[in-house]
């Protein structure tokens, strides 16, 4: 009777697993930066926050590829490659959208790391908001002006501090590639037939401003106020290699294995990202801290890969594109077959196959981008350190 009613409830009960999975984790991850270097002002806070978030990312995507290898060489079932309905609650609560039906197979893998990155993003608001008011010295303090001026004074001061912190963080070199790019996009924009593909290269568009947005919306002081606008240059490349280049030029299908290069070079930007953001908040100026912001680099790197996949399988469901994928099928020449044999044989498995492909290819490009970046950071903090010996030996000699 009880084994019949969890057979019955498998989808509620994979929902609850999948959720207490991402707040495990992410509970975990948070502790484990706050016993490598206890969070005692508002930035370490928010770097070993968002940490636990990473983690629980991290956590969903290991966990959805254990599944696709049991599944891949023992025959199982476990990311219910066949399982999804007419009934599946989110064909209930938005209908079938655009939704393709090869996407049925996706939608469970794509449902468990959405839930998991969920579950993960409730706790570590949770404990964000309890070490606040437990430490109210931790509140960051926006900087109020004696005199209240008007909206175009504010303005006006706004973009004068944005403008030198965009001269400061980036090269003429950066700048014009934004807009090249932004231009380029905008025409792809206007000419693109297939106007689903356009929808989404037109949101992709919109995403190479996100760091000015985020700058201008959020008050200065704040975590988010302070994000390099590096970043912003590493968003450009991505959305200009995957949305511009493969879907409106095809690179896709006119470059041989141009989605493996893509997928490779993404887990290096990724790194990067994740190493710019961790500088806002924590100093590469000790062995310590080397090693956090490279761990950060590594767990953001691994979070942005379920998200992205996430991002990708909303758009196909919405506007009916087939940015994952599901389409695709291996064949006797695919590389998974050649690395791994043919396991069980399992079809049930061949609309997963490029997005566990997307996420493994981006793995082993994180792993020693990462060990470069903390090998950077070591080499730096050691010079740095004989530069202040040998300012203080000389201080002494001149005494």
């Amino acid at each position: 009777m009880i084994l019949q009613r969890l057979s019955d409830n498998i989808g509620e009960w994979d929902i609850l697993i999948q959720f207490l999975l991402g707040v495990v984790a992410a509970f975990f991850g948070y502790l484990i930066f706050q016993r490598i270097k206890k969070a005692e002002n508002s930035n370490e806070l928010t770097l070993n926050v968002i940490a636990g978030v990473c983690t629980a990312g991290t956590a969903a995507i290991i966990a959805e590829i254990a599944e696709f290898f049991i599944d891949f060489y023992r025959g199982t079932n476990l990311l219910h490659a066949d399982f999804v309905t007419n009934e599946h609650w989110l064909y209930r609560l938005v209908g079938l959208a655009m939704s393709l039906d090869g996407q049925r197979y996706l939608l469970d893998t794509d449902e468990d790391m959405l839930i998991t990155l969920l579950g993960g993003i409730f706790t570590t608001a949770g404990m964000y908001i309890y070490q606040r008011v437990k430490n109210k010295h931790m509140f960051i303090k926006i900087k109020k002006h004696k005199n209240k001026i008007s909206f175009r004074k504010w303005a006006e001061n706004k973009f004068i501090t944005e403008k030198t912190k965009l001269m400061k963080d980036c090269s003429v070199f950066d700048i014009t590639f934004w807009w090249c790019t932004r231009a380029s996009m905008l025409y792809a924009f206007i000419v693109m037939e297939n106007r689903a593909e356009a929808i989404l290269l037109c949101a992709n568009l919109i995403a190479t401003f996100a760091i000015t947005l985020v700058h201008i919306v959020f008050p200065e002081g704040t975590f988010f106020s302070r994000v390099s606008y590096r970043a912003q240059s590493l968003i450009t490349v991505i959305v200009f290699l995957g949305s511009y280049c493969g879907n409106y030029v095809w690179l896709y299908n006119i470059v041989p294995r141009f989605d493996l290069f893509l997928h490779l070079i993404s887990g290096v930007l990724c790194v990067m990202g994740g190493y710019y953001i961790a500088l806002t908040l924590v100093k590469a100026d000790s062995r310590k801290n080397v090693f956090i912001i490279a761990a950060f680099a590594f767990l953001f790197s691994c979070f942005i890969m379920p998200a992205w996949e996430v991002s990708e399988f909303i758009g196909d469901f919405i506007w009916g594109t087939t940015n994952q994928g599901f389409y695709w099928g291996p064949t006797d020449d695919s590389f998974l077959f050649k690395v791994f044999g043919r396991g069980a044989y399992n079809t049930a498995l061949y609309p997963l196959y490029d997005t566990f492909y997307d996420v493994l290819l981006a793995m082993c490009t994180t792993v020693p981008s990462v060990i470069a970046v903390y090998v950077y950071m070591l080499l730096g903090t050691g010079k740095k350190a004989k530069m202040d010996v040998a300012e203080t030996e000389k201080e002494t000699v001149t005494c």
